[in-house]
């Protein structure tokens, strides 16, 4: 028997499809596992982190060290991400909190460390850019790119840098568990904003220098100061930081780099990298009799420093003629990354003359020429300490200083340009990347990076 076509009218097809996209919309809403992940659309779907049981290095408190924890995740939410670490540096700022009971530990329990490099396992509800399956590099000095400090060039200052300060996990006993940034975890959960998508092959440890140090040091010579070809740059400190000022300077095409550094493997690691010469501060601890002050002596008192006398010296332009290009007193441009001993504890390598790092930011405004730049940053001072700059210097000379431990960098702007370079070779960051450890010895990898026997150590925590 011959069937007769349907009739079936316009209208009631329109309905049937409205009815079908609203569930599918209100599907989509929901969560609902059945319906695919829309490439490039609004990231959903994928909140099935609540109840994952991961390990992650935790201070509970500001009296005990951290200690690998096991956490139960929370469910992932707004523009969250969860990362499967790959490798994350163990920044020198964090050795009082893992080390020395300090009072810039947290006020509650948190995973310690400054980022990290991973692959993306989840992504939130409202994740947009970062999509699963994402190599991502997760940043100290991350950016919002909303903020009046983002939209005015200083996204290392982002006021938005805790704003995903929101547990992520708990401990067996139910305490809440902070994430912070760091990749001291085997699974990082972090707010979109924090990660910069990388499409590479780099090995992690060396994109692991990227997420804090390494962008501060390269983003002081290139961001910053005004590094031209033929400058000169002094740069002192030859930790992770300036040795990766001494690339970025020597990339700007900088003529002579000076690097400043008592410990001596670092002093010869900053000449493969790209100094042209390197000094030993502790040969140079005196201070010298300066009867007749010009007005350019540290607090206009009755003495000169021997180090910037000789940094002058090794800097000074081959005639003293003002009207034929001579007349500069010190470099262009001076990089400073030295610091202060956290708590007061010596590291097993060579120390400097001043374990504070305040003579250090005296010598480099004194060392400065009368129109260069200071870039400084430096932590670790002691509480209270202060520098001292001669008044009229102050009110009206033409010097330039920047300060701010990020250098200027703008992460989701410079670290795929940063990649791109350790691709060409421009960047070594395998010589500063030099051990590493799992996450079971992170106090160690830590103990390491104070003592200063290696450039900087990483933590593997998925190994």
């Amino acid at each position: 028997m011959e069937s007769k076509p349907s009739s079936v009218s316009r209208r009631r097809i329109l309905k049937s499809a409205g009815v079908a996209a609203a569930g599918s919309a209100a599907a989509v809403l929901l969560g609902d596992s059945s319906l695919p992940a829309q490439q490039g659309g609004p990231a959903v779907l994928t909140n099935t982190q609540a109840g994952r049981k991961i390990r992650a290095f935790v201070k509970l408190d500001k009296v005990d060290p951290p200690s690998v924890q096991q956490l139960t995740l929370r469910a992932l939410t707004g523009r969250q991400i969860a990362i499967r670490t790959e490798a994350a540096q163990t920044c020198y700022s964090s050795v009082g909190q893992v080390l020395l009971p300090s009072a810039e530990a947290p006020k509650q329990a948190t995973i310690i460390g400054h980022g990290g490099v991973g692959i993306v396992e989840a992504v939130g509800p409202d994740v947009f850019a970062i999509q699963k399956g994402d190599r991502v590099i997760v940043s100290f000095h991350s950016s919002c790119g909303w903020c009046n400090n983002c939209v005015n060039a200083r996204a290392d200052q982002c006021l938005n840098l805790n704003a995903d300060a929101v547990p992520t996990g708990d401990l067996a006993n139910g305490t809440p568990v902070f994430s912070g940034i760091s990749g001291m975890t085997e699974l990082m959960i972090v707010n979109e904003e924090k990660a910069v998508p990388v499409f590479t092959q780099v090995p992690a440890p060396e994109l692991a220098m990227l997420h804090c140090v390494g962008n501060t040091g390269l983003a002081m010579t290139m961001t910053k100061a005004p590094v031209e070809p033929g400058s000169d740059v002094v740069i002192f400190g030859a930790g992770p930081v300036g040795l990766s000022a001494v690339q970025g300077a020597r990339i700007k095409g900088a003529t002579r780099i000076i690097v400043v550094e008592p410990i001596p493997y670092r002093r010869e690691l900053a000449m493969k990298l790209g100094a042209t010469a390197t000094v030993d501060p502790n040969q140079f601890r005196q201070r010298l009799p300066n009867p007749a002050w010009t007005g350019t002596g540290i607090a206009g008192d009755r003495f000169r420093d021997a180090l910037v006398d000789h940094l002058r010296e090794i800097t000074k332009p081959k005639t003293d003629r003002n009207f034929a290009g001579g007349g500069r007193t010190g470099p262009d441009h001076i990089i400073e990354a030295v610091g202060g001993d956290y708590g007061g504890v010596k590291p097993s390598e060579v120390t400097g003359p001043d374990p504070t790092g305040v003579t250090v930011l005296h010598q480099i405004w004194e060392l400065c020429s009368q129109i260069g730049s200071v870039v400084t940053c430096s932590i670790g001072h002691p509480n209270g300490s202060l520098v001292q700059i001669p008044a009229p210097q102050w009110a009206d000379g033409a010097k330039h200083h920047w300060g701010g431990t990020g250098g200027g960098v703008n992460t989701r702007r410079d670290v795929p340009r940063y990649v791109k370079m350790i691709e060409s070779g421009q960047i070594n960051m395998k010589a500063l990347a030099a051990k590493t450890y799992p996450l079971d010895a992170t106090t160690e990898a830590y103990r390491v990076a104070m003592n200063r026997t290696v450039v900087a150590t990483i933590v593997l925590p998925n190994t």
